[in-house]
């Protein structure tokens, strides 16, 4: 029993039971939104045993990945998205690729972090460091014209503010310090260990005690018509017992693995429980986790298990009538949440953006470490660490504008509205490579001199004349 920390939660699961019985019966008389997220805790180098094996992991991930939504989207019309919480101590070194997966549409990255014996100033000043180098990835920053840290949070080992009696954390007010740094959320439980709330099942915001351990031990229940209560705001997965599980009962705590994968008993467990904001009780929200990482799971989450799963939500809680099935990311399900709070009811799909922009690389992805200083749905403006160091910058601007850049600058500033991109720091000399969409094509080109035009799409090769150079796309 101590294992499964069924002493913290077991009295709150039985306490409930009446209401989740009443709250099943009346999910049929209406349809039922079902948000469906996976929060990934994402660890590449967790047991490998070859050097090569993390960034193989990332590589398999990107690419399999990538086949299930497309498989998915022509079995269902639509396709699941991921979040992936990312720790820094798995290595700087796959930024780089977790910035393509949010450009590519795989999902999102948010924040996983493992610390033991920190103080608070600490856990300030290394949460700093690492916020700054995903930021030099355009990780971690909500989009706009002054992009700013924005981050969900699952704690290493379930310790969140110090709740598994002083190990794997050691800061009492760790809910304070994350809000301070642009934390929007926390999504750690359930764990169904030493470090579990006696609050279960639930969207709720805990307001942190600084003197004492495990402040989201308790809460206020998200509710229509009060948003924005005090303290962090929390998003738990199912916790529930699972009587109808092959064998014997087992505890449900959605945990997504290849031995314990996305069973037809697991999901009625997942919607029993009934996770929504109050007042809201047909937007209900499946929260799941993973060590996704692992190859032992990749069947569970990249494989004929893990379509299986996506088969089954979209067969029996899709039909548009009793139940309609939503992917979203960790941030959107805050926003639907928050939404709710706001009184807002109907398609839940319509307010994956209510509160937080899209991450910055929806739109740009640059293979080099820089310092963004703009970023909307058609305008995107960084400054280069590097300014010698060839760089290739992509992106996906509303409205059209360019493709992607290559070459050594600066920084750089594109805006799609008005065709514009300039670069500034240009090594003289050097050459420039141009995309565009084929309907359009630099109309003026200054500080450059075009050397080579290539096919399909337009691409323009241009060699450097001075340090500021600047092009204006004109669509045909």
């Amino acid at each position: 029993m101590r294992s499964r920390g069924l002493g913290f939660w077991l009295p709150t699961y039985v306490a409930t039971a009446p209401a989740r019985l009443r709250a099943r019966s009346r999910r049929r008389a209406g349809t039922t939104h079902i948000l469906f997220l996976v929060c990934d805790h994402f660890e590449p180098r967790h047991g490998a045993t070859d050097p090569a094996q993390p960034a193989a992991r990332v590589r398999a991930w990107r690419e399999r990945y990538a086949a299930l939504q497309a498989r998915c989207r022509r079995a269902f019309g639509h396709a699941p998205v991921h979040t992936w919480f990312y720790p820094p101590h798995h290595g700087r070194e796959h930024l780089p690729a977790l910035a393509e997966y949010q450009f590519e549409g795989l999902g999102e990255i948010e924040l996983h972090y493992h610390h033991d014996g920190d103080t608070s100033d600490t856990l300030r000043r290394d949460l700093r460091a690492a916020l700054a180098d995903y930021h030099a990835w355009g990780l971690l920053l909500e989009s706009g014209a002054d992009p700013r840290t924005s981050f969900g949070f699952i704690h290493g080992d379930w310790a969140l503010d110090n709740s598994c009696g002083g190990k794997y954390c050691g800061v009492d007010d760790e809910l304070t310090i994350l809000q301070e740094l642009g934390c929007w959320g926390d999504l750690t439980m359930p764990s169904a260990n030493a470090c579990q709330t006696r609050k279960i099942n639930a969207i709720y915001y805990a307001v942190d005690d600084p003197t004492r351990p495990k402040s989201h031990d308790w809460g206020v229940d998200a509710r229509v018509a009060r948003p924005d209560p005090p303290g962090l705001f929390m998003m738990q997965g199912p916790l529930a017992i699972n009587w109808r599980a092959p064998g014997y009962p087992r505890i449900e705590n959605g945990s997504l693995t290849s031995a314990n994968w996305g069973r037809p008993d697991r999901i009625a467990r997942w919607l029993d429980c009934q996770v929504h904001v109050q007042g809201r009780p047909e937007w209900l929200f499946v929260k799941l986790h993973a060590h996704g990482a692992i190859e032992r799971d990749f069947d569970a989450l990249l494989g004929e298990k893990a379509f299986e799963l996506h088969r089954l939500l979209n067969e029996r809680y899709n039909d548009g009538t009793r139940h309609r099935l939503h992917y979203v990311t960790a941030r959107e399900a805050y926003n639907i949440a928050k939404a709710a709070e706001h009184g807002l009811a109907g398609d839940p799909s319509a307010y994956r953006d209510f509160r937080l922009a899209p991450n910055a690389t929806r739109y740009y992805v640059a293979d080099a470490p820089h310092r963004l200083r703009r970023c909307e749905p058609t305008r995107v403006a960084l400054e280069l660490a590097d300014p010698a160091r060839p760089t290739r910058v992509r992106f996906r601007l509303r409205g059209g504008g360019p493709i992607a850049v290559r070459g050594s600058f600066g920084s750089l500033d594109v805006d799609a509205t008005t065709g514009a991109i300039r670069l500034s720091g240009c090594e003289v000399g050097s050459t420039l490579t141009l995309s565009v969409e084929s309907t359009a094509a630099p109309a003026t080109i200054r500080g450059a001199r075009r050397t080579e035009a290539g096919p399909g799409r337009a691409t323009v090769a241009l060699t450097v004349e001075s340090g500021e150079v600047t092009f204006e796309c004109r669509t045909t």
